[in-house]
């Protein structure tokens, strides 16, 4: 009798627990749920969400959990992507693609971040290999410039070698001449003290003769006389040959010289002119490539909590790379009429965002064409070619920017009004002190109308 009551018992409170076990799960749920909804109205998101995944996990039916979650993932998320943080987005979009993989917003959401995230991953890579690829360039070239400046001073060594070889061969000759002259002014001497003492001689035989010695004598001293002015002459003579075969070997040193500069310029020139060409051939390949990859944009407008909007445009990285591409032009171009000529295709270009990079890289080489352009945007019928415009405008930060951005504060787009407010603040921020008095007034009497 004793086993069957224990039985019983043992029965009784296994059924116990089986009922109690769920309810006590829910009640903890439950709990979790309300904390999580106090957490999430004071910001502590990351700490709601905790909750809730918690809650799920002690009770998989929990619907209002979920939904709840969903909510808070989805909000989140959004809040980031609209921002254009994808790396903080990725997370919470992760979470909520996995909760509701049905949600195709979610799953659109979740498959751009993940791809810019692996864009992005791939452009720092690259960004890496193009800094090792220039440090290594870079290393070269230092070497090649040690390698010049080395060849450049032998030569100077070697050209002072031959100075010195020069002047010291000059030194001997001049040392030479001067013994040849001492030599030849000694000869004469001599031969003048034996002249004299023939003279002398004869003065004394010719004292005793007659007319006929008288002219004698008279003809050997005109004789002695045109001797020492021919030896004086030819002496005189060599010194002159001398001093042009010094100066003809001067002036030929000097031509040959000038014929070196004049071969280094145009050695300079045509690499110049190779490196133009070939930087102009790889922008029009950049601009081939680009426009192979051209696809329609997209461009959404994002619904954040409190009715909040925010604008994502040119989600097509192709698009990207070729405003990019732009943006290298400005960034490496000094020549305007190559840079006009390399900016030509882009002016033209249907997408918003590369035509007002466009034209804010045009300001840099011709600042009245690009004003005549950014007006035509500003007054075009595309909304999207407006809101670029008016970006442009606060980029270039003039005085007539300002006059065009004033019009475009009663534009008809919510969003072309904000962004010409936003260029607005940029100008005054950057030029305040340089815009005229009256001007100034109406920009600030503006930006006041707009924050009210």
């Amino acid at each position: 009798m004793r086993y069957p009551i224990i039985g019983f018992f043992c029965g009784f409170f296994l059924l116990g627990t089986i009922f109690v076990n769920p309810v006590f799960a829910r009640s903890e749920a439950k709990k979790l749920y309300e904390t999580a909804e106090e957490k999430y109205s004071k910001g502590e998101v990351d700490e709601a969400i905790s909750d809730l995944e918690n809650a799920l996990e002690i009770d998989t039916n929990f619907r209002k959990a979920e939904d709840l979650l969903l909510k808070i993932l989805t909000t989140v998320s959004t809040e980031y992507y609209a921002k254009g943080d994808y790396e903080r987005a990725f997370p919470y979009l992760t979470k909520a693609n996995n909760l509701v993989p049905e949600n195709a917003k979610i799953k659109y959401m979740y498959e751009i971040v993940s791809k810019e995230l692996k864009a992005k991953e791939a452009k720092k890579k690259a960004a890496e290999l193009e800094a090792q690829s220039k440090a290594e360039e870079e290393r070269r070239e230092a070497e090649l410039e040690a390698r010049k400046k080395e060849k450049e001073v032998l030569e100077r060594k070697r050209q002072e070698e031959e100075k010195r070889e020069r002047e010291l061969e000059d030194r001997k000759r001049k040392e030479e001449k001067e013994k040849e002259k001492a030599q030849f002014e000694t000869k004469v001497k001599t031969e003048r003290e034996q002249a004299d003492r023939l003279l002398l001689a004869r003065k004394e035989e010719l004292a005793k003769a007659t007319t006929k010695y008288e002219e004698i004598r008279k003809r050997l001293k005109q004789t002695i006389l045109f001797g020492i002015i021919g030896i004086s002459l030819s002496f005189l003579l060599a010194i002159f040959l001398i001093f042009i075969i010094f100066t003809h070997s001067d002036r030929r040193f000097q031509r040959r010289w000038k014929g070196e500069s004049d071969r280094q310029d145009e050695f300079r020139q045509r690499v110049e002119k190779i490196l133009l060409e070939n930087q102009e051939r790889i922008l029009g390949l950049l601009e081939k490539q680009s426009r192979s990859f051209i696809g329609e944009a997209k461009k959404i407008v994002v619904e954040g909590p409190g009715g909040r909007r925010e604008i994502i445009t040119d989600i097509n990285p192709h698009i990207r790379a070729r405003a990019d591409g732009v943006e290298l032009i400005e960034a490496t171009v000094d020549d305007p009429e190559v840079g006009e000529r390399l900016l030509k295709p882009f002016l033209e270009d249907r997408e918003s965002r590369i035509r007002g990079n466009a034209v804010k890289a045009l300001y840099k080489f011709n600042k009245e064409k690009a004003m005549v352009i950014l007006t035509d945007m500003c007054k075009s019928n595309d909304q999207w070619m407006r809101l670029s415009g008016a970006w442009a405008l606060g980029e270039i930060s003039s005085q007539t920017a300002a006059e065009i951005l004033l019009s475009l504060l009663q534009d008809p787009w919510e969003f072309v009004r904000k962004r010409a407010a936003k260029s607005l603040e940029k100008i005054l921020a950057q030029r305040k002190e340089k815009i005229e008095g009256n001007l100034l007034e109406r920009i600030e009497a503006a930006l006041k109308e707009v924050k009210k």
